[in-house]
């Protein structure tokens, strides 16, 4: 460095490093009463999260205990449930053992009137045989009528037409004497 440097008094170093310190020493305190203010709102979080946490282990401890309880109601429920079922199972036993006894009940009157229902069998089919017979023999005589109907259909529309014709005839005779005595008479 050379000749060129501005120098100063020790005094006014003195002062400057005077100074200097000074406003360390405020910075530090002004920074000192900012940390504390920090640490006293950390506390503050501290005891409200040791507050939260010991009302926090006093509900799950409340909580837990109504666990127990429903614990112990399912059991009681379970152990009622179960005799209930119990009594619903023997009950079956015993519709299962009447209705072995219904079926034994039928199996012996299915064979006690097999006989009189093949018997019954028997009768239905002589008698469908006998309708059927029956049924054949009228067939021809109905076949029979109806020819005769459709004979006399024929029968009376021949008159019907025949009428029919004899009618026209005598207009045409009667129409024919009427023009004609017109034409003469007038």
């Amino acid at each position: 460095m050379g000749d060129d440097k501005v120098k100063e008094s020790p005094a006014e170093v003195f002062a400057t490093v005077t100074e200097v310190n000074s406003l360390f020493h405020s910075l530090e305190d002004m920074l000192v009463t900012r940390f504390e203010a920090i640490d006293g709102r950390f506390g503050v979080i501290v005891e409200k999260l040791t507050e939260i946490d010991a009302r926090n282990d006093d509900r799950f401890a409340a909580i837990d205990g109504r666990f127990g309880v429903i614990e112990e109601k399912l059991a009681e429920m379970d152990a009622k449930y179960e005799r209930r079922f119990e009594a619903i199972d023997g009950r079956f036993g015993v519709l299962d053992k009447k209705l072995a006894e219904i079926e034994k009940n039928l199996a012996e009157m299915n064979a006690k009137y097999e006989e009189r229902f093949e018997a019954i069998d028997f009768r239905f089919e002589v008698l469908v045989e006998k309708l059927n017979a029956m049924d054949a023999k009228n067939e021809g005589k109905f076949d029979l009528l109806e020819q005769k109907f459709v004979s006399q259909d024929f029968k009376i529309e021949h008159c019907v037409t025949s009428a029919n014709n004899k009618l026209m005839i005598m207009l045409l005779v009667i129409a024919g004497s009427i023009i004609a005595g017109l034409l003469y008479g007038g």
